[in-house]
């Protein structure tokens, strides 16, 4: 259940060891960790007395959710990752790092997050549901494209609680607790994580997904390919994911509501009702996106998961996730106006420099990939 935009491994050779790490970040998707950590952070945030210490133990626990999770998945999906053209660039699918290393990285990964949990937080219910949180991301993924287990439409939900729960649950290891702005706003989260899974989550795999026999929600739900690209959205599918993105825009837009009556300052105005204007505009922006002429359609050629020409970001990614980024960006909006100013400058300069640092990463790579190209294309002609 997570976004494939990963650094793709581009190197042609490399030192065993250099080798070992390249595989593990490629496979742990770590641009796209940000969603993961940022419920952590938020939850340590409430609670006054962060330090720098607590910020990278919170960034770190998040991100290691984040690669275990994928970890798992990839071992889950491989059968039907093998029959995916996006995902042969794999280093589990082409065969560089065996089955029983990645099964090694997510049990080290789950003892380290258990062990964290247990050891850091303050209370019994905050280590129990930290560690319920790591045992639940492994359960959704194994089971999530099962064709005779359960739900996938309840597998998603569970997906949301597990992404949103972190939040209150830091922040209850750290001694505090949430009021009820920053609640509307976590059960958005888990919202948008929904109506993203079961969209863009779901479709970017679905032929694979299908001709391995997954059963996943647009599967279960009816969704099917047409001949001249996109997609046929039965209504029970679009009620499902709209129905999980009006849950987004009324729970940011409540928060913003709950905030007004306590009595907000300017910047706290500012932040709450940017936030519920913009997951308003990612609502219709989804819609627009299922009703509009080629819908999905960049989604259907696996987009998502191809480098762009310029190595930064998927050609399609906008269009078909923007909506999505929007959800986030007016959850971090919501957050923001909840927190102290100094707090939410904190999260905002964290935020950019990780996505600064994801963008500078995947250019050097680019750069690296062309240079070695052309050295190639350069010994060849000279033999």
């Amino acid at each position: 259940m997570t976004t494939d935009l990963a650094w793709t491994d581009t190197r042609s050779s490399a030192p065993p060891a250099l080798g070992g790490v390249s595989h593990y970040l490629a496979l742990s998707r770590l641009p796209v960790a940000v969603f993961t950590w940022i419920p952590y952070v938020v939850g340590g945030l409430l609670v006054p007395g962060l330090g720098v210490g607590g910020w990278l133990v919170l960034i770190g626990a998040g991100t290691l959710l984040q690669a275990f999770a994928c970890h798992v998945n990839d071992l889950t999906d491989l059968a039907s990752d093998r029959l995916n053209p996006a995902r042969l660039r794999s280093p589990l699918v082409r065969g560089a790092v065996a089955p029983a290393t990645v099964a090694g990285w997510a049990v080290t990964e789950a003892a380290v997050l258990a062990a964290a949990a247990w050891a850091l937080a303050d209370g019994t219910v905050a280590r129990a549901g930290l560690v319920g949180v790591v045992v639940l991301t492994a359960w959704l993924n194994i089971l999530q494209k099962s064709p005779e287990r359960g739900s996938p439409m309840l597998w998603d939900y569970l997906f949301g609680v597990a992404m949103a729960a972190p939040l209150p649950l830091v922040a209850l290891a750290r001694g505090g607790h949430a009021g009820l702005p920053v609640c509307l706003l976590v059960v958005g989260f888990g919202f948008h994580m929904v109506a993203t899974n079961s969209s863009v989550g779901n479709l970017k795999d679905i032929a694979t997904d299908r001709s391995a026999g997954s059963r996943t929600t647009a599967i279960a739900l009816g969704v099917r390919t047409r001949h001249e690209g996109g997609f046929h959205f039965p209504r029970r599918y679009l009620a499902f994911v709209l129905s999980a993105q009006v849950g987004v825009a009324g729970c940011t837009v409540a928060a913003a509501v709950v905030l007004g009556v306590r009595g907000w300052d300017v910047r706290q105005a500012v932040l709450a009702m940017g936030g519920a204007v913009l997951a308003l505009a990612s609502s219709a922006g989804l819609a627009r996106l299922f009703t509009g002429p080629g819908p999905f359609a960049d989604v259907s050629r696996s987009e998502l998961t191809a480098p762009s020409r310029r190595g930064q970001l998927p050609p399609g990614w906008l269009r078909n996730g923007g909506w999505s980024f929007g959800n986030t960006l007016a959850f971090l909006l919501g957050c923001a106006a909840v927190l102290p100013g100094p707090s939410a400058a904190r999260l905002a300069i964290a935020v950019a420099g990780w996505f600064a640092a994801v963008l500078a990463v995947a250019r050097l790579r680019t750069v690296r990939a062309r240079r070695d190209a052309l050295d190639t294309g350069a010994t060849g002609a000279a033999s």
